[in-house]
């Protein structure tokens, strides 16, 4: 039997293989070596835990599109329902790499021990026993065969840890499973802990994946954070969220299924967005039961949409740094400008300001930031000049007082709106508070309101029903920007320019 290539050793297939086997066993090497779909494809089973038989891994379409992210990035963050088959996707991936590109290290993470043996011991190494034969004396016998360790004969390895473990490797490939679910008594930050441990492992050139469904009861997770950061296009990480549909096998009727007893076991729908999501607004979306404002009231008002890009923008659009635009002013069209003023200083809570189309309530820019109150009230002016001298309606709270007086100086008292007390600004109280959310709530209720804004649609989802105020080191200056836009779409026109008592008032306070 002549030796085809060099790299296939005597005894690697049975004597009875002819030459043309081996031909095909030398191409078929070669093309899983090429397409990582096609190995899983034509070689890789996973254990169906409905019929608990292994079978062939068939890869429906979100799965392909997930391992062609994998392929192109070196972080990617992955949000989904539960029961897609992702993590058999991370693990079919990392038998790739182990088979194909010898000598790599594999991290496997989870967050408890047990579960991280799980992913190895079972999982992976039962892929690998289901493998044909020929595939597997290629690579050649395991050398090591433990629980937390598993060598093959060309090198490569595959380690499995708790959130714990995994310093002073360098691995090619670190897999954190349910990621938004390390969580330990008395700790917070159990995944900022881990990165800080394991990313440093990657920095030669190898890759992080962090795959979870949400935790609804860490609704500002780190997890989600680096999340929203990557669909925002601020970190590194590629991202990619799959709802339910991405089962094929999963139907509107299973779905409304789910949903009934959802509702009937719980009395809302915050599990059913927590493991079966439709949308990453669901999956992000912190537990409603104990907010003000109701969920699907708040589904029905969000229109997620892309911001327009700069080559998209009118000219004379304001420049304020962070400005996000969904429309600009059409002219004819009447807006309303709320705005949540703070003292921004690097430590401070953010200064928000938000324009809305008076007549749909539909978002249409905002910007938020850690902004100085005259240079916020410069800001807010701006917008008001571009969106047709929109009417403006601060919190006249702490730091609004100075943004207002701003406003007053430079010729803009007279589009300030008043609240309750006749006075420019609105006056946070407890009472107006209550007002103001119950404003924000009937809107939502009756469908008159479209953001667009994740941030703003979050923060509205965290408000608490008792304190009416987000919650701990959660931000609610969106929240409340949105809340003052909405009170304003009832206000009629401003008119007449502040009071020279207000006026006064205002100086005294200021230090003007």
């Amino acid at each position: 039997m002549p030796l085809l290539e060099a790299r296939f050793v005597e005894g690697l297939l049975p004597p009875e293989t002819d030459d043309a086997a081996l031909q095909w066993r030398i191409e078929e090497w070669e093309r899983c070596e090429a397409d990582p779909a096609y190995f899983i494809r034509a070689h890789v089973q996973v254990k169906d835990d409905t019929a608990g038989e292994w079978i062939p891994f068939d890869l429906w379409p979100a799965q392909e599109e997930t391992l062609r992210l994998l392929q192109e990035n070196p972080l990617v963050v992955i949000l989904k329902a539960r029961q897609l088959g992702f993590t058999w996707l991370l693990l079919s991936y990392a038998l790739w790499l182990m088979l194909f590109k010898p000598s790599v290290t594999v991290l496997l993470l989870s967050k408890r021990d047990e579960e991280a043996i799980e992913l190895l011991d079972v999982r992976l190494k039962g892929m690998w026993d289901l493998m044909p034969e020929w595939m597997r004396g290629r690579v050649g016998p395991a050398e090591t065969d433990a629980k937390h360790q598993w060598l093959l004969g060309n090198g490569s390895r595959a380690l499995a840890f708790p959130t714990t473990g995994a310093r002073s490797y360098t691995a090619k490939l670190v897999i954190v499973d349910e990621a938004d679910h390390l969580a330990e008594a008395g700790t917070r930050n159990v995944l900022g802990k881990l990165l800080n441990t394991v990313k440093p492992t990657i920095d030669a050139g190898g890759q992080l994946a962090l795959l979870s469904t949400p935790d609804k009861d860490r609704p500002v997770s780190l997890f989600k954070r680096i999340y929203l950061a990557a669909k925002s296009g601020l970190n590194s990480y590629a991202h990619v969220f799959y709802g339910w549909r991405a089962r094929p096998t999963r139907t509107d009727e299973w779905y409304e299924q789910q949903k009934r007893d959802t509702l009937a076991n719980t009395g809302s729908l915050d599990d059913l967005y927590q493991e079966y999501p439709e949308t990453d607004a669901e999956a992000l979306s912190p537990r409603s039961l104990d907010k003000r404002i109701p969920g699907q009231w708040l589904l029905q008002c969000y229109r997620e949409r892309e911001p327009l890009t700069p080559d998209q923008l009118p000219a004379g659009t304001p420049t304020v740094p962070g400005l996000v635009v969904y429309g600009a002013p059409v002219r004819g069209v009447e807006y309303r400008v709320g705005a949540d003023p703070a003292e921004g200083n690097p430590t401070s809570d953010f200064s928000s300001c938000l324009v809305v189309s008076r007549l749909t309530g539909e978002e249409v820019a905002h910007f938020s930031g850690r902004f100085e109150p005259a240079v916020f009230a410069s800001y807010m002016a701006d917008l008001h000049n571009w969106y047709n001298e929109a009417p403006m309606l601060p919190e006249r709270n702490n730091h609004g007082h100075a943004v207002i007086s701003w406003l007053d100086d430079h010729g803009y008292g007279s589009s300030i709106l008043s609240g309750t007390d006749g006075r420019p600004g609105w006056l946070t109280t407890t009472a107006s508070k209550a007002r103001m959310y119950s404003e924000v709530a009937d809107g939502l209720r009756q469908g008159d309101a479209l953001i667009h804004s994740q941030d703003v649609y979050l923060q509205l989802a965290s408000i608490d029903g008792g304190k009416l105020r987000a919650p701990e080191e959660q931000h609610d200056d969106e929240a409340v920007a949105w809340g003052l836009a909405t009170l304003a779409r009832g206000m009629e026109d401003p008119g007449g320019g502040i009071s020279e008592e207000v006026g006064e008032a205002l100086e005294a306070w200021s230090g003007i």
